[in-house]
């Protein structure tokens, strides 16, 4: 009979599947519900040694000789420390050795918790890989879990042999009453030099494919670009993107929008059989609608460095190559029918949609400037609304649109902007909120040396973090702009200390009509555009348009219950505009 111990459980059916089968144990009672569990199993091939020290340096020779990842585990404490040794030799000759630490309760140590130390990456600077794995109490833990021990493995020998440590709590030590343990999801990192491109064309063949880019900035897109639309029509893929991924295509969706509309039952309507994605950040709020906890299919993850990137807790394979390459092999000798009725289920429900009359706002604001932005220009957008509402709107394909969603931070998209301008000649554009622009208010400095004729500043100044309107409101938090919305009266054109830039403002639809039309026009200066918007208007919009957009069956008996009856009736009326 094996543990009870999730964590445990799951480690031990990670070793089996990645075919890591020698122990060499030292005694202890924190690492017994993992001992006693694989020396029932005959899978697992066990010695006995006493002195931690000693058990090491047996597995290091043991592993040496059998070219083999060989395990150590011992109890918590001091124990873990006689490890030091040999998994610097390890680390020196690059000889596998899987340091498994059992741990305490990480709360009281320090405070009266008897053999408890810090033992998380304890063995820093001498390992490949370090993992601490919590004591599994939700489905969070359990993915973590999974996760980050699929990770240790995979980093055995990643572009180098050599020792991990897999740090698990064990708080209780359980009982012993688990006739079968669950197959957990093992992750494969596939290489160039073991990828069998006609094995992964079967997996294919027949499914419901998903292709999800993330952004992607490399300026050669176009081979890219090509072997993506083959693998389209090839295999019947749906293609979605949001505009920062700068791979566009008519026949590609950018559903973004979906993750801020849809309802768990469409999202099992929408979800695939295979996911493939590529890039970096996946800017989309789909993340939390597909995701393998609720949704049940393999997710495929392209990435040159061979990277672990789980973001939907699906990962089952990593193809450790670049996207155009991964593309480039999958199209090669394939004709299949191309039907794209799964692709048809995504279009629908996009069709479906409706922006609606919408009233002077950041909204409507950014959906003019989106149909004006000059062909082959550079786009970059601040977080939050500048990047969402962008999202909701066509921009030309010729349009490299940026934002700084990697750390996803207020600070530094002004000056990324300058950055960016100074080596194009192309028009560029910043798109701004009034806070993230005051943040980063230095980078005006630069403005004056870098003189650039091509940088367009559109500013919408709402006087707060509109974020915080949708968010909260100021009927929930009638303090709201006083310190969490930081509300401010500020006067931007006077703040610029912009001599060399041309102001230009507006405080309605008509002023912003005539001044858009010199923004994105010729000048022998930069151009600073300022919008005057409202934060609890702009908030308000954004949250009708969703609720507008939310399937109309569902939603009318989930607002019937929560909202009264006269914004029920404005819904009806904006449902109807639509």
């Amino acid at each position: 009979m094996y543990t009870n111990v999730r964590n445990v459980q799951i480690l031990i059916s990670l070793l089996k599947q990645f075919n890591i089968k020698y122990f060499v144990n030292s005694p202890g009672t924190r690492n017994t519900p993992l001992v006693h569990s694989i020396e029932e199993d005959p899978f697992f091939k066990c010695y006995s040694i006493v002195d931690e020290r000693s058990a090491a340096y047996f597995a290091l020779g043991l592993s040496e000789a059998l070219d083999e990842p060989v395990c150590v585990t011992c109890t918590a404490a001091t124990a873990t420390c006689n490890y030091m040794p040999a998994i610097k030799e390890a680390y020196e000759r690059n000889i596998q050795l899987v340091a498994l630490t059992s741990d305490r309760e990480s709360y009281p140590m320090f405070h009266m918790q008897d053999q408890s130390i810090n033992q998380v990456n304890m063995y820093k600077g001498y390992i490949n890989y370090s993992v601490d794995i919590p004591a599994i109490l939700n489905q969070e833990d359990e993915w973590f879990a999974n996760r980050s021990i699929n990770e240790a493995f995979l980093e055995l020998n990643h572009n180098r042999k050599g020792p991990i440590q897999i740090n698990y709590h064990v708080p209780s030590w359980g009982a012993f009453c688990v006739k079968d343990i669950p197959k957990e999801r093992k992750i494969t990192r596939y290489n160039k030099n073991n990828i069998n491109w006609k094995e992964v064309k079967e997996n294919l063949k027949n499914k419901k494919i998903l292709v999800f880019c993330g952004m992607n900035y490399n300026n050669n897109n176009q081979e890219l670009q090509n072997n993506v639309k083959e693998f389209y029509e090839k295999y019947s893929a749906t293609v979605v993107f949001d505009n920062y991924a700068n791979l566009k295509d008519d026949n590609y969706i950018n559903a973004s929008v979906f993750g801020d509309i849809l309802t768990e039952k469409e999202a099992q309507k929408l979800a695939p059989e295979i996911m493939i994605t590529f890039g970096k950040v996946f800017y989309s709020p789909l993340k939390g609608h597909l995701n393998g906890k609720k949704q049940n299919f393999e997710h495929w993850h392209i990435d040159e460095n061979g990277i672990v990137i789980d973001g939907f807790k699906n990962l089952t394979k990593i193809f450790e190559c670049e996207p155009k390459i991964f593309f480039e092999e999958m199209i090669k000798e394939v004709n299949t029918k191309n039907n794209h009725e799964y692709e048809q289920i995504w279009k629908k429900r996009i069709s479906e949609i409706k922006i609606g009359n919408l009233s002077f706002s950041n909204f409507s604001v950014i959906r003019d400037f989106c149909k004006v932005i000059p062909k082959n220009s550079i786009l970059h957008s601040s977080v939050l609304n500048s990047i969402r509402i962008t999202n909701y709107f066509k921009i030309d394909e010729s349009i490299k649109c940026y934002a700084n969603v990697g750390a996803d931070g207020i600070d530094g998209a002004f000056s990324t902007f300058l950055g960016q301008a100074n080596k194009t000649d192309k028009m560029a554009f910043l798109l701004i909120g009034d806070l993230s622009y005051l943040y980063d208010l230095n980078a005006c400095l630069n403005v004056n040396k870098i003189k650039n004729r091509n940088i367009r500043i559109l500013i919408i100044n709402n006087y707060a973090g509109a974020e915080f309107h949708k968010n909260f409101g100021l009927s929930m938090i009638p303090t709201l702009n006083l310190h969490i919305a930081a509300g401010h009266n500020t006067k931007i054109e006077e703040t610029t200390g912009m001599e060399n830039v041309e102001y230009l403002s507006a405080k309605n639809q008509e002023e912003l009509n005539i001044n858009l039309k010199k923004f994105i026009g010729k000048s022998e200066k930069p151009i600073l555009l300022e919008v005057f918007t409202n934060a609890d208007t702009d908030a308000q919009i954004l949250k009708d348009f969703w609720i507008t957009n939310i399937n109309e069956k569902i939603y009318k008996k989930i607002i019937r219950k929560l909202l009264p009856k006269k914004y029920i009736a404005k819904l009806k009326k904006l449902l109807k505009r639509g």
